[in-house]
């Protein structure tokens, strides 16, 4: 999606959440989202973009970039989900306390076979850029040809992708039905 796209459709999620959220839904929310009745922040830049690109050393793919040029950063992408991360937030998923620990435990506990060996590789090669009780991960060893990387969200208390999609943009709409359904 295009920056405009993401607007129209960032704008009607918002809209939806608020007509219909209660007291308990507004958790995670600071004053200000509240006030204007929008779950996201302030838009990205583009130099904020090349310089998590710089500092990850791969390009953010089409329909991330175009989100957060939008915004950066978002409250309660997904169920389980507290927010998508801003640009300077989004890091290898090795790097985070969780990814280190996951990884760990299954480098550990699975046998050691080829199979095994490209999952890990496979952790090891993905960006997170949602988190909280689950991840939302993108694994940049697998580009489409339109520059998007495959989308996974991980649950890390039963330590288990939740499902597949061909990107960002496609993960965000199913966090976004969980959001809808569970709202009011």
């Amino acid at each position: 999606m295009t920056p405009p796209q993401w607007c129209r459709y960032l704008t009607e999620f918002s809209d939806g959440f608020f007509s219909k959220a209660t007291g308990n839904d507004l958790w995670g929310l600071d004053d200000q989202q509240i006030a204007a009745r929008w779950l996201g922040c302030d838009p990205g830049s583009e130099r904020d973009l090349g310089a998590a690109e710089e500092r990850l050393g791969v390009r953010l793919p089409p329909s991330l970039r175009g989100f957060l040029l939008v915004t950066n950063g978002w409250s309660r992408p997904a169920d389980w989900v507290e927010r998508t991360c801003p640009c300077h937030d989004i890091q290898w998923f090795r790097d985070t306390p969780a990814g280190m620990s996951f990884i760990g435990e299954a480098s550990h506990e699975l046998p050691k076979d080829p199979g095994n060996e490209r999952f890990l590789d496979m952790l090891s090669r993905m960006l997170t850029v949602a988190d909280g009780e689950d991840m939302w991960l993108l694994d940049t060893g697998e580009t489409s040809t339109d520059g998007e990387y495959p989308a996974y969200p991980l649950t890390l208390k039963y330590g288990m992708f939740l499902g597949h999609y061909s990107g960002f943009s496609a993960l965000f709409a199913a966090g976004r039905s969980e959001v809808e359904e569970s709202v009011g």
